[in-house]
């Protein structure tokens, strides 16, 4: 699939803008708050049916708007052109309760699992730096939206999953202080054990995966599962009641990025510098993107918000290597890079400028 239009209605700070998507590179260049983000933004909620930043829908729609609308034109290999679109409300529109999100496929109105069918799209933003030196929780959350937008299975295993994690801890605390019997927590340990090696398992296979992603630099994943079973159930039973809480499973997992440095894999968190760093993310989403790829079947598109800044010439130069093999929407300040890259690559590449 390839996106060929987007219009954009009363969306953040784009009362009107309607882009052309004429070439395989797209980059926008403009100032701070000339709404570049949003325009990723925009692609990655027809893709996805969520946003990236905002909390609540109503924050994705113009200050003195009702409503926001959010629409393009996807062509598949034959040619044949689909239109989608999202119209988002504050909750009312016109005196009347409405969804605060619609989905439409070519003005027909469907769920978001339908349209978010037309459109894959992989996302790389500042932010993401924290998947190096942020939370283990930022990680596993990283893993679960690439897992649940190619399985359902995984997605409704998620679900099941934290609420038997919140119903059980709730019971840790009252067994521990003779509230509830031990056996209370016998249904709940069950379903902890049989959706979180569903959790595990998929997470294995994607980390299985990345290592036939290949990359300039030599980058690797180590999975750190804490596994979940029967015996390891059984072994943490007295501890977990004296905590109050369950102490393994997937809501403990974690991964570390390692980098070849002096001839020996060492975790980029510790010794990559920040340039490294922010390849290693760049990889973690190539990874995503080829994922994707082998589970959709169709190329995703890639967003890359503000990608060139803290790399240095050689490290831009890995990044301009990746472009060619797929749709990409590039962001920048600085229009010098935007024009390199249009002279290395003049049929691939056009420059919308935002003022």
């Amino acid at each position: 699939m390839q996106l060929t239009s987007l219009s954009l209605i009363d969306f953040r700070l784009h009362a009107t803008r309607t882009l052309d998507f004429s070439t395989p590179t797209t980059v926008l260049v403009g100032n701070n708050a000339t709404g570049k983000t949003a325009i990723l933004e925009a692609v990655y909620l027809l893709s996805t049916g969520n946003s990236f930043r905002a909390k609540v829908t109503g924050e994705l729609i113009s200050f003195s708007a009702q409503f926001a609308r959010v629409a393009a034109s996807i062509m598949d290999q034959a040619g044949e052109q689909t239109q989608l679109q999202i119209l988002l409300t504050h909750g009312l529109l016109q005196g009347k309760k409405v969804s605060a999100r619609t989905f439409f496929v070519n003005d027909v109105k469907r769920q978001r699992r339908r349209l978010t069918s037309f459109l894959s799209s992989v996302l790389f933003r500042p932010e993401d730096m924290r998947l190096i030196e942020g939370s283990p929780s930022r990680r596993r959350g990283f893993l679960d939206a690439v897992l649940s937008e190619v399985s359902q299975e995984y997605e409704r295993a998620v679900g099941v999953y934290e609420q038997a994690l919140r119903r059980r801890n709730k019971l840790l605390q009252q067994v521990r202080v003779g509230e509830q019997p031990r056996t209370s927590l016998s249904y709940w340990t069950q379903t902890l054990l049989k959706h979180g090696e569903v959790l595990q398992e998929m997470r294995r296979q994607f980390f299985g995966h990345t290592a036939e992603v290949a990359f300039p630099l030599h980058i690797q994943t180590v999975y750190v599962p804490s596994i979940v079973s029967p015996a390891r159930q059984a072994e943490y039973a007295e501890r977990e009641i004296a905590a109050g809480y369950t102490l393994i499973g997937p809501h403990k997992d974690d991964f570390r990025v390692e980098l070849e440095l002096e001839f020996e894999q060492r975790d980029i968190a510790a010794y990559g510098s920040r340039g490294q760093q922010r390849l290693a993310v760049l990889w973690l989403k190539l990874c995503e993107r080829s994922y994707l790829f082998s589970k959709l079947q169709a190329m995703p598109l890639l967003l890359l918000d503000d990608i060139w800044s803290e790399l240095d010439d050689h490290s831009r130069a890995l990044v301009e290597q990746i472009l060619p093999e797929q749709q990409a929407i590039i962001t920048t300040t600085h229009l010098e890079l935007a024009e390199e890259l249009q002279q290395r690559f003049p049929d691939r590449t056009q420059i919308v400028s935002l003022v």
